[in-house]
């Protein structure tokens, strides 16, 4: 008999805790401090301008309009890109959906014992320039894994983790809480 949110897969199909939930959304402060600057600056522009101007406050407000897409055009793109769901034995990042039973166990434990940014940079720090150079030769000589969720790179501020499907691609998450993400996908594929 299952447990509760287990499934019973058919043969050659490796168990999921359907159970297992988890979400990561990007920080809204910034846009809403970008959008609260836009309406003081249009409500004050408005009592300058209007009703004598309608053009003018038109104007200002588009020009204005374009000044706030271009700051907020990282937080669009982190909500787009790198917002992570997992429901349902299935990881959405992005615009992409993945099965959490595609991810092998062996790649899970193996990013679980991975560094992190303090752990890299403690090691880079200990290199010699020579060392430092050759690591990174070999590391450029690599493939890189393919970065999930459709964008172009990891965002500053977010860490990479690095997962394996069972076909054999590597695949890299963004994501702000490495550990966390990491635990929900040890969980829901049933390792942990």
């Amino acid at each position: 008999m299952d447990q509760p949110g287990q499934h019973t897969p058919p043969p050659g199909v490796p168990s999921v805790d359907l159970s297992v939930t988890y979400q990561e959304d990007p920080p809204r402060t910034w846009t809403r401090i970008c959008l609260a600057a836009y309406a003081l600056w249009a409500a004050y522009q408005a009592f300058q301008l209007l009703p004598d101007e309608l053009t003018a406050w038109l104007v200002v407000c588009a020009m204005s309009l374009l000044l706030l897409l271009c700051l907020l055009a990282v937080p669009l793109s982190k909500r787009l890109y790198h917002r992570i769901r997992l429901a349902d034995g299935e990881l959405r990042v992005g615009r992409e959906r993945l099965p959490v039973a595609s991810l092998t166990p062996v790649s899970l434990t193996a990013a679980a014992h991975e560094p992190g940014r303090a752990g890299l940079r403690e090691y880079r720090a200990s290199l010699t320039p020579d060392q430092l150079k050759e690591a990174r030769r070999r590391t450029n000589a690599l493939t890189r894994p393919r970065l999930v969720g459709g964008a172009w790179a990891v965002p500053v501020g977010m860490e990479e983790l690095v997962v394996e499907t069972v076909e054999g691609a590597s695949l890299a998450i963004a994501t702000r809480d490495r550990a966390g993400l990491l635990g929900a996908l040890t969980r829901a594929r049933g390792e942990g």
